[in-house]
């Protein structure tokens, strides 16, 4: 099949200046791919570090017990999947799982090695460092970090590739978490986005969204906050 931007931003959903539909133009008829999920890292931003939104992930900590199954749609490179496994270490069966839209993405947060920098995170991931799913290794300099996540079967954590715009990956988890992702999209983007992302929480569960995304108008769903985490429950 030809591809071209029109395809792709009518298949992601995704919003893009002139200037980035030209490069990605340049780069499709490069690559002759015609895969989504291969070419969707030359435009999609791949920020993610750990313990990101931090009140957020509390908020995650606070609403998760044994079983919790969560779904971090937008996920990137896999720091806020971790991130939240390494809080929730004491619950037992829990599931987490993390999609992005891009392969090369997944890959990074499969093979479970980072390396840090940044004072916070290290600072923060130190206090995790006798926690059984990783290893930690404070580089000679003292000013960066070496993190590997093995067992992530056994810690029921799991990545895929997912596009939002073909619905949810599936449904009945207790909590969706989505931040940074529709910021990025069309107005239809957006919706079509949103109503994956809703239909992939359960009766009772909870779902997590940026705190610039689109507001639920909808009976069945009721705005709450935590500390200054604001997160819509459904209630059928």
């Amino acid at each position: 099949m030809n591809y071209n931007p029109k395809n792709f931003l009518e298949n992601t959903g995704l919003k893009l200046d002139h200037k980035s539909i030209g490069f990605l133009q340049k780069e499709i008829q490069l690559l002759s791919c015609s895969d989504v999920h291969e070419i969707a890292h030359l435009i999609t931003n791949p920020e993610s570090y750990f313990f990101r939104s931090f009140s957020h992930l509390e908020l995650v900590k606070k609403m998760s017990t044994k079983k919790t199954s969560i779904w971090f749609a937008g996920c990137s490179t896999g720091q806020e999947v971790y991130s939240a496994a390494l809080m929730l270490s004491s619950i037992r069966d829990k599931k987490l799982l993390g999609t992005d839209i891009s392969r090369k993405y997944i890959e990074k947060a499969i093979s479970g090695s980072f390396f840090v920098f940044k004072k916070s995170e290290i600072k923060a991931l130190e206090k995790y460092k006798h926690v059984s799913q990783s290893y930690l290794h404070l580089n000679n300099n003292k000013k960066s970090l070496d993190v590997k996540f093995s067992s992530l079967k056994k810690e029921g954590i799991s990545f895929d590739i997912h596009n939002l715009m073909d619905g949810p990956y599936s449904s009945g988890f207790d909590i969706v978490y989505c931040r940074n992702v529709l910021l990025h999209m069309t107005i239809k983007g957006k919706k079509k986005a949103l109503n994956s992302l809703k239909d992939g929480v359960k009766a009772g569960g909870i779902l997590i969204l940026g705190d610039t995304d689109p507001h639920i108008f909808e009976d069945n769903w009721e705005r709450n906050k935590y500390k200054n985490a604001i997160f819509w429950k459904k209630k059928w």
